[in-house]
């Protein structure tokens, strides 16, 4: 595609094995349009699954790998520890995930990756925020912190460390947890990259975004509202991210009007770590595609 003005963003939330409902969506354009995901976007963003998925595009691995990465791979780091003390230790020992990132995405140094990049996640022991970038440079690099010696792979483990889930990344100086706590939907963080760094006005961007389902079934009305009983535990991590989705998702709409293009399906509560609905999602993403192909077509064109 040729190169003009307009600035194609594609932002893609977290959501555990809910990331495999991005993938098959971005497989189909993949496949329906022949084009690779990397080359229709002039930057990508994605937090916790959604960093695993811009990864690999911007590697320019084919989405359908990564459709078969969720489908094989998933059973196989969502497998509790027999020995675990719910008090004491993360649900999932991080090193499974580790080597499943190590055997599908390439040790690539983010100063060696062209695609402008961003992946998210949170410096718990500082309290702040914490966004990893390839090699374009920052104007903001007090609220954006960045060390471009760091490997793709560490940084996309830093960003999905989720709450409970699994074990913070340390790494370097910095002790890293899930983007989701901040940005789960990173579409403000690149609209806001967008204007301070690549110098775009709100009517050149185009953004694609991507969420990983809103769930339409999370709390019901109950007597007891403790930590466990009825706020449910982790159950309060996927209720906090699927907010910040929404809020980043309704900021974004408002500022970029007709030029952002949300896809986001309604689900019934399915936790990070769900595994039996990974066909059902799939079906989802090819409904979502049908229904939205003419306007994705219409949004990638480079006009």
């Amino acid at each position: 595609m040729e190169n003009t003005d307009t600035f194609h963003i594609l932002t893609l939330d977290g959501g555990g094995t809910r990331g495999i409902y991005t993938a098959q969506l971005l497989a189909k354009i993949e496949q329906t349009f022949q084009i690779p995901i990397r080359t229709c976007f002039d930057l990508v963003a994605g937090t916790s699954t959604g960093s695993i998925i811009a990864g690999a595009a911007v590697s320019d691995i084919p989405m359908q790998d990564i459709v078969e990465l969720f489908e094989t791979e998933t059973p196989h780091i969502f497998r509790r520890r027999w020995y675990r003390i719910p008090l004491f230790l993360s649900k999932y020992p991080s090193q499974k995930l580790a080597q499943i990132l190590a055997a599908h995405i390439p040790a690539t140094p983010l100063d060696e990756i062209a695609t402008p990049l961003m992946i998210t996640s949170s410096e718990i022991s500082k309290s702040e925020v914490h966004i990893f970038k390839s090699n374009y440079d920052s104007r903001d690099s007090e609220i954006a912190p960045t060390d471009k010696g760091v490997g793709l792979r560490d940084a996309i483990l830093a960003s999905c460390a989720a709450p409970t889930f699994f074990a913070p990344k340390s790494l370097n100086n910095w002790l890293l947890a899930d983007g989701g706590l901040w940005a789960n939907n990173p579409s403000t963080i690149a609209f806001t990259e967008a204007l301070s760094t690549f110098g775009k006005n709100a009517q050149e961007i185009r953004m694609l975004s991507i969420g990983t389902g809103h769930s339409v079934n999370m709390y019901h009305n109950r007597r007891g509202w403790g930590f466990i009983t009825g706020w449910g535990g982790a159950k309060l991590t996927s209720y906090v991210m699927s907010l910040q989705s929404q809020a980043s998702a309704n900021m974004a709409k408002r500022l970029l009007g007709e030029n952002y293009l949300r896809i986001n399906p309604e689900i019934d509560f399915w936790e990070l770590d769900t595994l039996t609905q990974l066909s059902n999602l799939k079906s989802f993403a090819a409904r979502d595609f049908e229904k939205n192909a003419e306007e994705i077509e219409a949004f990638l064109r480079r006009v």
